[in-house]
């Protein structure tokens, strides 16, 4: 029942990612999309933090009650910090990127940032101490909402009263606040109705320091790796804008489109294929599971990104009504191989040391190429935006090629992957070169939108046929 909540809240996501596409229309949001990346940099430290374990070991709603609210105090106090952040924040990226009246942006992000973590724990709280499944599905009906109301205030700012563009981007959290507000009075309504159980004696006792042991010292190293990728792209959004505007002279809105399109649409597709590929690979063999798990992610990960790859003007054109953007789609989806190994191979090692120290190493490989690779690509006729992607991808190569190298090292594994890593790059340049020769009998006709339809469901299945030959010849 879990997973289906998931399926149906991604494709959610997505779909009304799309709907905004052309609300928004020829309107900027880039200040959003720079908040909202910032936004997910703070939201990283609470995403994993839970108190249903620890509410699991207490008998009575008074001690839960209690445990509840010292995390939510904490989760607030952190929440006012990075509100205050965000303002000094604001003021280095006005200055630096030359904009003004960025400060509204920040201030209504920073207000939002503790909206997600309080529906989250509030529900864990409540299906605990009311013994109620009902609860469980408070943070999705949350995220419903502020999803539906994201859409009818973009239709309001941006298709009705046309406000002021700033102002807009800030109108844009307002659905954050607003679904909290709203399932928090929900919530108050059913928890009235709800029969409380009877209070009985506590029979064990946990202790504060054992409580914030439990809720975030397990989940620190987590938060921590995604801080950081989440990171990567706030730097890339920041350093884009800056040497793009600075160094090369770009016009604003040329500059603002394709980041946004990138580090907004494109990445929410990317993150939904990762996303997909891992609940793809739940089933794994016992035996040297992790590396298996890292052979099998790439290599479905490999064959995704290489056909929405060739196919990803065409999907441009459905999606978004705009073939060039293509190019980008088709960059962010390779990039979801590294993203994907990023998060499997950080998760499978136990060793702090060799996490942090691969994490270090790949933020400043980020640092020090995102600058020099967007020269080169500028000074090979490239598009710029294409070094920034680039360096991305390097400095999560090189996380992902420590962490693996320590996992096999650890696990003692003794199975060449390494040759199959090749036969899988083979088979999948076998695939390419039949997509790239159906495109030359069939070319890929961006113009007519039913026609672009046909051509990716043809384009797909030609993939999965492919496949489904593969694995007979090998069976």
């Amino acid at each position: 029942m879990k997973k289906k909540y998931l399926y149906g809240l991604r494709a959610l996501n997505l779909v009304a990612l799309i709907i905004l596409y052309y609300i928004v229309g020829g309107s900027s949001i880039f200040l959003y999309v720079m908040t909202l990346s910032l936004y997910n940099i703070f939201l990283a430290c609470f995403n994993d933090i839970s108190i249903t374990k620890v509410l699991n070991t207490l008998n009575t709603e008074k001690a839960k009650h209690k445990v509840f609210k010292s995390i939510m105090l904490i989760v607030a106090t952190i929440s006012m910090l990075f509100l205050l952040l965000s303002v000094v924040i604001s003021d280095v990226v006005g200055i630096t990127l030359k904009m003004n009246n960025t400060l509204m942006v920040f201030v209504f992000m920073g207000l939002t940032i503790i909206t997600e973590p309080f529906m989250k724990l509030t529900s864990e709280y409540l299906t605990s101490a009311r013994d109620n499944k009902y609860y469980k599905l408070v943070i999705h009906g949350y995220r419903v909402i502020e999803k539906v109301l994201l859409l009818i205030v973009a239709l309001l700012i941006f298709r009705v009263f046309k406000v002021d563009n700033t102002l807009a981007n800030a109108l844009l959290y307002v659905p954050k606040i607003l679904s909290c507000l709203i399932m928090t009075y929900i919530v108050f309504i059913r928890n009235k109705e709800v029969q409380r159980k009877p209070i009985i004696i506590l029979k064990e006792q946990i202790t504060t320091k054992e409580i914030y042991k439990e809720v975030f010292r397990d989940t620190l190293s987590k938060s921590i790796k995604n801080i950081v990728k989440n990171t990567y792209y706030y730097i890339s959004i920041i350093i884009l804008y800056y040497v793009l505007k600075a160094r090369y002279n770009y016009v604003e809105i040329d500059l603002e489109i394709p980041i946004t399109f990138i580090y907004f649409y494109g990445l929410s597709i990317t993150n939904y294929l990762v996303d997909l590929v891992k609940d793809l690979n739940k089933i794994l063999p016992k035996e040297n599971a992790v590396i298996v798990k890292i052979y099998t992610n790439f290599k479905l990960m490999l064959t995704i990104a290489i056909v929405f790859g060739i196919i990803s003007p065409l999907i441009c054109k459905v999606i978004f009504n705009n073939p060039s953007f293509g190019l980008y789609l088709m960059m962010t989806n390779f990039m979801a191989i590294f993203i994907l190994l990023y998060d499997i191979t950080y998760e499978s090692i136990l060793n702090k040391k060799v996490k942090y120290g691969s994490l270090l190493l790949g933020f400043l490989s980020k640092l020090v190429l995102v600058i020099p690779l967007i020269d080169g690509f500028y000074r090979m006729g490239f598009n710029l935006v294409f070094g920034d992607i680039i360096s991305t991808i390097i400095a999560m190569f090189i996380s992902v090629l420590i962490n693996y190298i320590y996992i096999k090292a650890i696990t003692k594994a003794k199975t060449n992957h390494f040759a199959k890593v090749l036969n899988a790059l083979y088979e999948n340049i076998i695939l390419c070169i039949i997509l790239i020769l159906l495109e030359f009998i069939i070319p890929i006709d961006t113009n007519n939108y039913f026609k672009a339809i046909g051509l990716i469901i043809l384009y797909i299945a030609i993939s999965l046929l492919f496949i489904i030959l593969k694995k007979k010849k090998k069976g």
